[in-house]
């Protein structure tokens, strides 16, 4: 039926508002509170016209009595319905079902590609120019996001690889399942099991890194025009991924802890996306970490909005100050979160090795696709993989890259701080990357543009941010430099700014 953009008056929308009418019930045993599960059925009755745009609803009083709950329940309820833009109070009057909401001007920030043109070098097209224009004899590059080369366990890897290719029968090489290698789906699935997901052999599918990971996750789930809720900012790579789908983004605010839930649910309310894409550890670019409690609320809210969300747990291995925290998916109760992970920041990048974790109706279709796509993923490279990871040399590689890191880290923040006193720099909870927010007077190519000058290459905001504009910024990535040379580009990042 189609809907009216203008408000009918009250006396035009006469409906019967009682709670038996509008078939409202509180359940006591629902794990959501009271006054919630009130707003979501009459947002329900709103979205089927039960309650049409100008429509009165329900004294508080008497619906209170109705439903036998406290007063304060339907008043808190009604102030969320407000909140949420769904109802309009008028003082003396009561309170009216609001029009529905003018997509030409949502409150979040929505951006629409040109679907005919758009491609997914576009995203980092124009940087990856520059920084190739920019780079001179003894420049020095903080935008990379690389791992450090003195962490790559090649001698343990090479050994695993050698056994492959002397102890597994030649079968072993012939075309195999396209989920993956029995051996290494156990345990990567382990390592979820040890951190909460009821995970199994069967629920992982292995890709060729984590790019076609979120590519089959787009092929499954995205078409034209489909929404896509995103922190901002975010993981440039896979936002490419989702560019060339042509989906329109709704952008999802992020704190020091990463996402904020009050937005997220603001954003499933408002626009029902088809899917949430969240980085939850070692958050690229901010490096932030969310807690546990803004988890597994995000697991609930995804329920409630009916929205399928993507979490990238790229990098998790690499947290500084407290052990990783369990993922979304350790809170998902439908089948309705995919984990994504890649394997090349955290061991070496020419390994290639990805996977998603699914399961039900969307891990079939996931597998589906994956056939499609390439059959399977190297066999002899997973083989290896396991008896790398299965070995005591894998956790031993863990912990000499993050002890390697946190001196990085430490290091560099302390560079920071000195040469940019007005600088706010926090340290990142995780990974390799620093997020440098720069003064709304400096913007980010004329920081991008002095820098180069000064020799040192730095990663815009832009390609960050879901709609490709937000606040003046740049990511430094310091994992692959030693303390030496870090220092002295943060000693020319210095001198360059300065000059602005």
């Amino acid at each position: 039926m189609h809907r009216s953009k203008s408000r009918p008056s009250a006396e035009s929308a006469i409906v019967s508002t009682s709670a038996s009418a509008l078939e409202l019930r509180l359940e006591p045993a629902d794990a959501r509170p009271l006054y919630v599960q009130l707003a979501d059925q009459l947002v329900e009755a709103i979205e089927s016209e039960r309650l049409p745009a100008g429509a009165r609803l329900p004294a508080m009083r008497d619906l209170a009595r109705d439903l036998s709950c406290a007063l304060v329940t339907v008043s808190q309820a009604y102030e969320l319905l407000a909140a949420r833009g769904r109802v309009i109070s008028r003082v003396g009057k009561g309170t009216f079902v609001a029009p529905p909401p003018d997509t030409a001007a949502p409150f979040a920030r929505r951006w629409e590609p040109d679907v005919g043109r758009f491609a997914r070098a576009q995203r980092l097209e124009g940087v990856m120019e520059q920084l190739t224009r920019a780079t001179a004899p003894g420049a020095i590059t903080l935008a990379t996001g690389h791992p450090a080369p003195e962490t790559f366990p090649l001698h343990d890897f090479g050994r695993a690889f050698h056994r492959t290719l002397l102890d597994d029968p030649p079968e072993a090489m012939q075309y195999r399942s396209s989920t993956g290698d029995t051996d290494l789906c156990e345990t990567l699935a382990s390592l979820l099991r040890n951190r909460g997901c009821p995970a199994e052999a069967r629920d992982i599918i292995v890709c060729s890194g984590a790019q076609q990971a979120a590519d089959l996750v787009a092929t499954v789930l995205l078409d034209e025009r489909s929404v896509v809720a995103s922190e901002s900012p975010t993981y440039s790579g896979t936002l490419g991924v989702f560019d060339a789908r042509g989906v329109t983004y709704v952008e999802v605010r992020s704190d020091d802890d990463g996402v904020r839930v009050d937005d997220v649910e603001r954003v499933f309310a408002e626009y029902r996306p088809r899917l949430f894409y969240v980085n939850p550890i070692a958050q690229n670019p901010t490096g932030a970490v969310l807690p546990q409690r803004r988890a597994k609320h995000i697991a609930a809210l995804a329920r409630r909005y009916d929205v399928v969300i993507l979490e990238d747990q790229t990098g998790w291995q690499v947290t500084y100050d407290a052990a990783a925290p369990p993922p979304i998916a350790s809170f998902d109760t439908d089948g309705r979160v995919i984990l994504m992970e890649s394997l090349s920041k955290s061991i070496f990048p020419a390994l290639r090795i990805g996977y998603l974790y699914a399961k039900g109706s969307i891990a079939e279709a996931l597998e589906v696709a994956k056939v499609r796509a390439d059959v399977f993923t190297s066999t002899l490279t997973q083989r290896a993989l396991f008896r790398f990871m299965t070995s005591p040399a894998y956790n031993r590689h863990l912990r000499s890259a993050r002890a390697l890191y946190r001196d990085r880290r430490d290091a560099f923040i302390e560079a920071l701080s000195e040469t940019l006193p007005w600088a706010d720099v926090r340290p990142p909870a995780a990974g390799v990357n620093v997020w440098l927010p720069l003064p709304p007077r400096i913007s980010t190519q004329a920081a991008f543009d002095a820098c180069a000058r000064e020799g040192v290459l730095v990663m815009p905001a832009e390609p960050f941010y879901p709609t490709r504009t937000g606040p003046p910024a740049l990511r430094l990535s310091f994992g692959h430099l030693d303390e030496a040379t870090a220092s002295e580009a943060v000693r020319r990042l210095g001198r360059a700014l300065s000059a602005i």
